[in-house]
């Protein structure tokens, strides 16, 4: 569908404070729904209760004479608005309540007009689309004046919906936005999938994601990360296991608590003992501290006193506490990993 442009008094009105004023159906059908748009860096206006709005902008769509069209319509509008930086970022940010408190159902908590529009199932697969198109304008831009981080702010919009319309389609577009954004990016939306995606989505993801960690090393923790809280096939979990088995001995220290964590947890009574011979055989503590602990000494000789050396070695025996952490936690809550150390 083709945008609809905004009037001239409307790209006018954007440098002030004033109520969004133009004949699209979007701006329209917000109105008479209960949410005022506002220009400038003012918050957009909430008049009804949150799901009140949802409902009565649902009905509206659905019963309207030329349903679907007026789908393409509304996204139209909106894509047509949020061309402007700051409508973008306010249709982002929370919408301000009108309403008494007493009046409010549930939480006081107020979403955003982009949060509030992927609630409705109508309208979700088109703004997520239009979310998505609009991503990489910002992946490698630096942070806005006011602070904001618009990557993470956009993916935050997605996050525990109450329903995902299609998950397949959404898992999709976030490897593929995951596969092109930067280093720091990438570290942020791969941790955020369980945040954003469902039960029926964890084996999609979990495969794209053992993908990713086979060509991608800089992400190894986070991913890990992530794998240890999904629900995943016991076939997946067991070659994952295997392929980080096979870079034990090439990991960082600081990484290392993580990826025995994943380890362990992906031990089931089938091949605990298999599994717990091998992480003996191949952690080699003293290759992974002890360099550690020899580099700190060397810089703290190097430097004589300054703080950084102290620092870093202090890191080091952080990770290997918390490396005997989660070797002590396995232990004592799984009876499988506990007989397997035992026997090995």
């Amino acid at each position: 569908a083709r945008k609809q442009p905004l009037s001239k008094k409307t790209k006018k009105s954007h440098v002030h404070n004033e109520v969004e004023e133009n004949d699209s159906v979007f701006v329209k059908l917000l109105k008479t729904s209960g949410v005022i748009l506002k220009t400038g860096e003012s918050q957009n206006q909430l008049t009804v209760d949150q799901v009140v709005f949802q409902k009565k902008l649902f009905q509206t769509l659905r019963k309207h004479p030329s349903y679907p069209k007026i789908i393409e319509e509304f996204v139209s509008g909106l894509e047509s608005y949020i061309e402007d930086q700051d409508s973008f970022r306010n249709c982002l940010l929370s919408c301000e309540r009108l309403q008494d408190e007493e009046a409010s159902i549930g939480t006081s908590y107020s979403k955003s007009l982009i949060k509030l529009l992927l609630g409705i199932d109508i309208l979700q697969p088109a703004i997520i689309k239009t979310l998505f198109e609009k991503l990489p304008e910002f992946l490698f831009k630096n942070v806005n004046s006011d602070g904001l981080n618009m990557p993470r702010l956009i993916i935050s919009q997605l996050k525990w919906l109450d329903r995902i319309v299609d998950g397949k389609d959404l898992t999709t577009k976030l490897m593929q936005l995951i596969s092109i954004a930067p280093l720091y990016l990438q570290h942020d939306f791969v941790t955020s999938l369980p945040e954003i995606l469902g039960d029926s989505q964890h084996a999609d993801v979990g495969k794209e994601l053992s993908d990713l960690l086979m060509e991608n090393t800089p992400l190894t923790v986070p991913i890990l990360d992530v794998l240890s809280s999904l629900r995943l096939d016991p076939k997946l979990l067991s070659q994952v296991r295997q392929l980080v088995m096979g870079k034990l001995l090439s990991v960082k220290l600081d990484d290392l608590p993580v990826i025995i964590k994943f380890i362990l947890h992906s031990v089931t009574a089938a091949d605990a003992l298999e599994v717990i011979s091998e992480l003996r055989e191949k952690l080699d503590l003293q290759h992974c501290i002890l360099p550690s602990r020899l580099q700190a000494s060397q810089s703290k000789l190097k430097n004589k006193g300054q703080s950084s050396s102290g620092n870093q070695e202090n890191s080091g025996q952080d990770c290997v506490i918390l490396f005997f952490d989660v070797i002590k936690s396995a232990v004592r809550y799984e009876k499988i990993i506990s007989e397997a150390w035992i026997k090995v």
